[in-house]
């Protein structure tokens, strides 16, 4: 029966009347090409289907079911879209959830407009995420009704990986470099652990009085957080324990527990309420790594995965340990830095004495008094205030007034209790001058405003000292960066270096094995050809003497020595100028591939007479090659096409395209034909496709056409369709015309 006759695999929804004949057309020239599709998409790395309206799928590729976790295609059709697709938690490129109806497929189907997406893949049985970006394409019946959605999935799960902890760590490194103020930013930075690598992060910071020190527990449900608040203060980490946060303390070893069973909830459980609180918890996957730094073990950061259902694996554990390196940086700089602030404390008691001045604003009255000291600040003369609110804004930094009005009328509106603000004062000889004012609000009987009371402190040489802190920081940390940058770069010169002198000594042996393999072969063929002449002519003379003077099996026999030695002559010329490519070549000059291909084809004038060939030669560039060469590459392809024709004289087209600095030229012929199998088999020495008796030959022309085009630094390859006729190209470089 032919593939017409066949039955369909996967039948096609049936389609209501209606809908127009192309449609239905459609569908049943789909189903008589499905082993063309089945056997093309194979070949397709990116998983492919084909959904009809009823979103049934009939049409599915073995890289779809692959990604989609199911063992073949029959599989994924027989389970549905749906059945697969309910496998898994389905999230956009934020993690948000998603339903199944913004999938592109869906959308094409609903005759929406759609846009590529990137999802995330989690398998509700294992925990394990993949990536996949999916688009998709509507397929239309005349009328311009949709009738399928061809989708595409292309795994991007190693790309958005690597994206998601180059973001992280992005983010994590400024979050580290823009505050010495240690717990929140270490909080900060565990928030970007949640919900993008575990449910869970918490922080814990090595003391010496104490074990350690919690210093943030984040999850996105506060009630879990108290959860785990209760949970550490009811049960505190035993600094014995030989696992957990004691464990990677007291070691610097991280710990990663991909699987937390039952039997391990049971076994560090301390009472009933413990394992209760523990289960509360819902704990599927946890991993624990130090921060340290300088070889001190500073704290840990644990990551823990809960309702998610993730598996924290290896990955995740380097993702986490390169965090928490420049987590333990910071926290060791931050100590530096607090170490230096309180020595700066206790300088600012001997140096800034007497720098600190009295005042009080009379809210009722309107009226502001300042203390001598505080005068002197502002470096006016004592006794020269006079008490208005003019005079106390007058020398305020233009820039900074208004926000230290705004602070002083907040506190008086809101009756907030506290009154803190920075600003600059320009005193009458133009220096400038930092300032920090503290202040209480005390309010009468009747509960209104009636004072605003306080010091104001110069803070200059404070703000400078810690500005200078802040500087000495950031240059010791960009150091210790560069001290890494540079150790890591000579580590990768010195594994370059090896890697470099192993290539050049492989491309000696290399080069030293070709040549005497180039030699052995030429030694070889030359040394045959004399005696391989010897026995030739002897055996044609007996074939001359003495046919039809022997029996019929003599002259047989004597024909076939004849024939053997001939081709033996044959296959040792062809070895020899094998040999010869690489060593007997000229050197490359520009050279005009027309004369070339002209020189070619009266060479096989005989064989194009005899084949009734039509050679149809286009303009053709000039090229930098060797011209002999050249002519042998032509001759061999063009000879081939002659060879291997089919019932129709051969119909052979020589023709170049030219991109920048590149010539492909192409040999195009109507014979034979190559299975696609085959493209790179032919290329190799002693290689045939026929017989001898059907072609002639001995397997090595096109070796030494690849031979050839390589030794001119181009590329040769071969595009066929059997029965119609093949395409060989090859590229060589472009030159300009030489003077004559």
């Amino acid at each position: 029966m032919s593939m017409v006759d066949d039955p369909p695999t996967h039948s096609l929804p049936s389609l209501p009347m209606g809908e127009g004949l192309a449609a239905l057309v459609l569908a049943q020239l789909f189903e008589r090409a499905r082993p063309l599709v089945d056997a093309l998409f194979a070949q397709v790395s990116d998983g492919v289907t084909v959904q009809a309206r009823d979103l049934s799928l009939c049409f599915a590729n073995p890289a779809a079911a692959r990604l989609l976790g199911v063992s073949s295609p029959e599989e994924l059709l027989g389970a549905g879209g749906a059945s697969v697709f309910s496998r898994y938690v389905l999230l956009d490129e934020q993690g948000q959830p998603m339903g199944l109806d913004m999938l592109p497929g869906r959308q094409v189907l609903a005759g929406q407009s759609v846009i590529e997406r990137v999802l995330r893949f989690r398998d509700k049985r294992t925990g394990q995420e993949w990536w996949s970006r999916v688009s998709a394409a509507p397929v239309r019946d005349a009328q311009g009704s949709v009738m399928y959605a061809v989708n595409v999935f292309q795994d991007v799960t190693e790309v958005m990986r690597t994206q998601e902890k180059l973001t992280l760590l992005a983010e994590a490194s400024e979050l580290l470099s823009a505050s010495l103020d240690l717990e929140s930013t270490l909080t900060a930075t565990a928030r970007l652990l949640v919900p993008r690598v575990a449910d869970w992060c918490t922080v814990d910071l090595a003391e010496e009085a104490s074990p350690s020190r919690q210093v943030a527990v984040i999850h996105r449900d506060p009630a879990k957080v108290e959860l785990a608040r209760r949970l550490r203060e009811r049960y505190p980490p035993d600094p014995r324990a030989p696992g957990g946060i004691a464990h990677v303390l007291r070691t610097g070893v991280p710990a990663l527990t991909s699987d937390i069973a039952e039997a391990m909830l049971t076994g560090v459980a301390r009472d009933a309420e413990h394992l209760s609180l523990l289960r509360e918890l819902g704990l599927r996957s946890m991993l624990v790594v130090p921060l340290s730094a300088r070889g001190r073990t500073l704290g840990t950061v644990t990551v823990a995965c809960a309702e998610s259902e993730r598996r924290l694996g290896q990955e995740d554990l380097r993702l986490v340990e390169e965090l928490a390196r420049r987590a333990a940086l910071a926290v060791d700089n931050a100590r530096l830095y607090a170490e230096a602030k309180r020595a700066q404390a206790r300088q600012e008691v001997a140096l800034e004495a007497g720098r600190m001045g009295a005042w009080e604003w009379n809210v009722a009255a309107g009226r502001v008094s300042w203390a001598p000291t505080l005068e002197r600040i502002h470096g006016i003369p004592v006794g020269s205030f006079d008490g208005s609110f003019e005079a106390y804004q007058s020398d305020m930094h233009p820039e900074d007034r208004e926000r230290v009005l705004s602070s002083i009328q907040r506190v008086v509106a809101e009756r907030e209790p506290e009154h803190h603000v920075q600003y600059r004062i320009i005193r009458p000889d133009g220096e400038v001058r930092w300032l920090e004012a503290h202040g209480r609000l005390t309010l009468d009987e009747q509960g209104r405003p009636a004072r605003l009371t306080g010091v104001c402190t110069d803070i200059t040489e404070r703000l400078a000292l810690e500005e200078d802190a802040r500087r000495l920081v950031r240059e010791q940390a960009a150091r210790a960066e560069a001290e890494r940058a540079r150790q890591h770069t000579a580590e990768l010169l010195e594994s370059l270096e090896k890697a470099q002198a192993e290539l050049a000594q492989r491309a000696r042996e290399l080069a030293r094995s070709n040549s005497d393999l180039e030699q052995f072969a030429y030694v070889a063929s030359h040394d045959l050809q004399e005696p391989l002449r010897m026995v030739a002519s002897y055996v044609q003379l007996l074939a001359r003497r003495y046919k039809g003077k022997l029996d019929a099996d003599a002259d047989e026999f004597i024909r076939y020595a004849v024939d053997g030695a001939t081709r033996m002559q044959s296959l040792i010329n062809d070895l020899l100028a094998f040999s010869r490519v690489g060593t007997r070549g000229k050197e490359l000059v520009p050279v005009s591939l027309e004369k070339c291909a002209e020189r070619a084809l009266s060479h096989l004038r005989l064989a194009l007479e005899e084949s009734g060939a039509e050679v149809k030669l286009e303009s053709l560039p000039w090229v930098k090659g060797d011209e002999t060469q050249l002519v042998q590459l032509l001759q061999n392809l063009v000879g081939n096409a002659v060879k291997f024709r089919g019932e129709q004289p051969p119909r052979i087209r020589v023709s170049t395209t030219r991109e920048e600095d590149t010539v492909t030229v192409s040999v195009e012929d109507n014979g034979i034909g190559i299975e696609p199998q085959y493209y790179e088999r032919i290329f190799a020495i002693f290689q045939r496709l026929h017989g001898k008796e059907e072609y002639p030959g001995t397997g090595i022309g096109l070796s030494i056409c690849k031979k050839i085009v390589e030794r001119h630094g181009g590329r040769i390859w071969v595009e066929s369709t059997p029965g119609q006729g093949s395409t060989f190209r090859f590229t060589l470089a472009a030159s300009e015309p030489r003077a004559q």
